[in-house]
């Protein structure tokens, strides 16, 4: 497909490189040409200096050969203005805009309806999202669903004296009734997709598939926490600090915000009679205990400085019991946060890249495309896809036992959802036509469930 991207900033970058390395061609349109000239080094990118909202330079770019077209400048009005200007050259084009403003994101079937969008995406509000899950199970660093909610992937630690440290995944399965498996292992760095003789050791990072209540009591009986937080401390007024809050009052959770500017503080305060807005410095230490540190279940430092976020984190994990989870919005500090052992952080970027992503490959199918869910884990070293199966006389009706020697190298089936069923396959069992599959694998580019076969 082609693709056209208005905005050359770190979404903008993270994107361009996600459908580059899935195969397409990609355009990308920005004022700054010292940016572009950056990007284009390190990306096989076609760079177009310019606004992304005049035409002129849209037609430069090749807008009308453009399958989709994506507007994610720092400016939710340009982003608008441009997915218009585009759609106004093709019917057939799909449009995609950024739009991050909480007075927008309550209008969005209004936006794509008279905007004409495809899709509109708000890395904040999906952020906030993402921690608000995480609060859910504290026990865990990352948890997403496929299926609207009926199964689940989810990370977590193996820690020495768990029951499942220092067993293969073969006797765990043989020892629990629980109808679940795990997935994804990361060692040392490595990524293995494990089989059944994998031993698990003290300090892996297991990726595990289950339904919703089957990881619930998978928790429970390595007695690790499965009720929600509480109570919450968040530092950082900014606007996932505004979605998350808006969050947890609906969900009658304990809010206490701290904020150090004051005007700020006051819309807070305005918004969200029901939280305690506090103005002060959420990174000085000694204000953090005097707030409450020790005590809460939760802490979730959102202030805009990645540093102050991740030094707030880490003096949280030493003196308190808290669920810690914050945002960071420098993609290359991943790395450095797997070694500092903060419980979970969230990258706005790569969410809003990933749920693009998930898009285009959808639509790069044709109509109704295969692709329902996508979620790269571990670096972008792993991905895992819910697809959807159709008529392939090659895949369905076909045991899984005669299927496995046609798999590519490192592609699992990890499980097969159909209707209200919740099934962790084993070699008798069949893909039917509708069936949702979920598949893991470290190759990238996966559209349908016909390209897992060599």
């Amino acid at each position: 497909m082609n693709a056209l991207i208005v905005g050359c900033g770190k979404v903008g970058t993270e994107l361009a490189r996600t459908l580059v390395n899935d195969g397409h061609n990609v355009s990308v349109v920005d004022t700054n040409e010292k940016t572009l000239a950056s990007v284009s080094e390190a990306i096989d990118i076609f760079p177009v200096p310019g606004n992304g909202a005049d035409i002129n330079t849209l037609r430069d770019a090749g807008i009308d050969t453009a399958d989709i077209f994506i507007a994610v400048s720092p400016s939710d009005e340009l982003n608008l203005l441009a997915c218009l200007v585009a759609g106004s050259v093709s019917e057939r084009l799909k449009t995609i805009a950024r739009v991050r403003n909480p007075l927008y994101s309550k209008e969005t079937d209004f936006l794509k309806s008279k905007l004409g969008l495809s899709k509109i995406i708000n890395p904040e509000l999906a952020a906030a999202a993402e921690i608000y899950k995480l609060l859910q199970f504290p026990a865990l660093s990352r948890i997403d669903t496929f299926a609207e909610e009926r199964a689940a992937i989810f990370t977590m630690s193996v820690t020495a004296g768990q029951s499942i440290e220092g067993k293969s995944l073969q006797e765990i399965g043989s020892e629990t009734d629980y109808n679940i498996l795990v997935c994804a292992v990361e060692r040392n760095g490595e990524v293995t997709i494990p089989s059944g003789s994998f031993v698990l050791n003290d300090g892996d990072e297991i990726s595990v598939v289950a339904s919703m209540s089957q990881m619930k009591m998978f928790l429970q009986t390595l007695g690790l926490r499965s009720e929600s937080a509480k109570s919450c401390l968040i530092t950082g007024g900014g606007t996932i600090a505004y979605y998350l809050t808006d969050m947890l009052l609906k969900s009658r959770r304990q809010v206490r915000l701290i904020e150090i500017n004051e005007g700020r503080c006051g819309m807070l305060s305005e918004a969200f009679p029901e939280a305690e807005i506090i103005h002060g410095d959420g990174t000085d230490k000694s204000f953090l205990l005097k707030q409450g540190l020790k005590y809460v279940d939760a802490f979730v430092p959102l202030t805009g400085i990645d540093e102050e976020n991740i030094i707030s984190a880490t003096y949280a994990k030493n003196v308190s019991e808290a669920k810690v989870i914050t945002k960071i919005n420098r993609t290359d500090l991943n790395d450095v946060m797997d070694e500092l052992h903060i419980d979970s952080a969230v990258f706005p970027k790569l969410i809003c890249a990933d749920s693009i992503a998930q898009y285009v490959r959808a639509q790069s199918m044709g109509l109704g495309g295969h692709v329902e869910t996508l979620y790269r884990y571990l670096d972008n070293r792993l991905e895992i896809l819910e697809l959807i199966a159709n008529d392939d006389p090659e895949l369905t009706d076909i045991p899984l036992m005669e299927l496995g020697s046609r798999l590519k190298d490192n592609v699992l089936i990890a499980c097969i959802i159909r209707g209200d069923s919740f099934i962790i396959p084993s070699g008798k069992n069949v893909i039917r036509k509708g069936d949702s599959v979920i598949v893991v694998t470290t190759h990238s580019g996966i559209s349908s469930l016909h390209e897992i076969l060599a």
